[in-house]
């Protein structure tokens, strides 16, 4: 219809809105929440971030991270994503996604839009053992079910850990950094920058600029229980999963998509495997295969990758070995 506005525009010129007028970040964020949890249960909403990544040329047919992200909007001064966890097969809550960690100065507000949720632990800021170099004791600060609707808030250098939901549940995560640099914004969002980050990373470590270029320079970001105490990860490549394989992203996918009732949007998956020229045959027939069993009514199961994604000491633990830790 001409001149009509989606929810996805009507979302972002709220929240460019709030992030113009609101210069204390923290107050940004309380204001959005407020945005995010009124439209949490808006399904249309959800719909529309689905097709507008479905959309994009080879967003289904790419390898993944175990949480799969629909980007939504983004500004120089916040950046908000639809993050879709997805259950173990077992089902079992007892585990963790990751490793415990934080994001450095970032602010996080994130709201439930679909599913149970998971349960969170956040903890205060680390303190590190004197004779113990990557040994570190916290304090638990909040520890409960991120629930449908509800919001929840990470401040900067505040480590969390999510645990695995029961079922299939979607998150929109609201990011911003709690220093104003606008410039430094606009250029880090770059294509070059984006790109070449990891390279910039070591440049900068060499060199002493990480702090001024705000690169995250990644020590101490991520802990994992180890009996009585934390143990502290230096080098973040440790506990980083790989990205897993195609075929299990497409699983996921479809069965968010049956999950959510979009299974309209099945057409879109299809299009993009046959339009994608560099993926291997065997791999898209595959891919191919699982779209016409769903487009026929079959139910697709969504697929965690086992001992890519979990069955890492220092990234899945249960919640008796946080507790023992603290």
């Amino acid at each position: 219809m001409q001149g009509h506005t989606s929810n996805l525009q009507l979302l972002k010129k709220q929240l460019d809105r709030t992030f113009k007028k609101e210069k204390d970040r923290q107050k940004a964020h309380a204001t959005s929440s407020k945005i995010l949890e009124d439209l949490s249960t808006n399904n249309t909403l959800l719909g529309e971030i689905l097709r507008s990544n479905l959309n994009k040329r080879n967003f289904f047919s790419q390898e993944h991270y175990p949480v799969l992200a629909f980007p939504i909007c983004a500004s120089e001064h916040y950046e908000l994503i639809a993050n879709v966890w997805i259950p173990l097969a077992s089902k079992s809550t007892e585990y963790s996604t990751k490793s415990i960690h934080h994001h450095g100065p970032m602010l996080l507000t994130t709201v439930t839009a679909f599913g149970p949720g998971y349960f969170h632990y956040l903890f205060d800021r680390p303190v590190r053992d004197e004779s113990e170099s990557n040994v570190f004791s916290m304090k638990v600060l909040a520890a409960n079910q991120h629930e449908r609707s509800t919001s929840l808030f990470v401040d900067q250098y505040l480590p969390h850990c999510p645990m695995y939901p029961e079922k299939l549940s979607i998150t929109y995560a609201l990011w911003s950094n709690s220093i104003q640099k606008q410039l430094l914004s606009r250029v880090k969002r770059l294509p070059f920058m984006r790109q070449h980050s990891t390279l910039l990373r070591q440049i900068g470590k060499k060199i002493g600029l990480t702090k001024a270029l705000d690169l995250k320079l990644e020590t101490y970001l991520d802990y994992y229980p180890a009996n009585d105490h934390f143990c502290g990860v230096k080098e973040r490549e440790e506990v980083e999963f790989k990205k897993g394989p195609i075929p299990d992203r497409a699983s996921s996918i479809i069965n968010l998509l049956q999950e959510t009732k979009n299974e309209d949007l099945l057409s879109l998956c299809e299009k993009d495997l046959l339009a994608n020229q560099s993926l291997g045959e065997q791999i898209k027939e595959r891919c191919l295969n699982l779209v016409s069993k769903a487009k026929a009514g079959t139910e697709i199961e969504s697929r965690i990758s086992d001992g890519v994604h979990f069955g890492f000491e220092k990234a899945n633990f249960t919640h008796d070995q946080i507790k023992a830790s603290l």
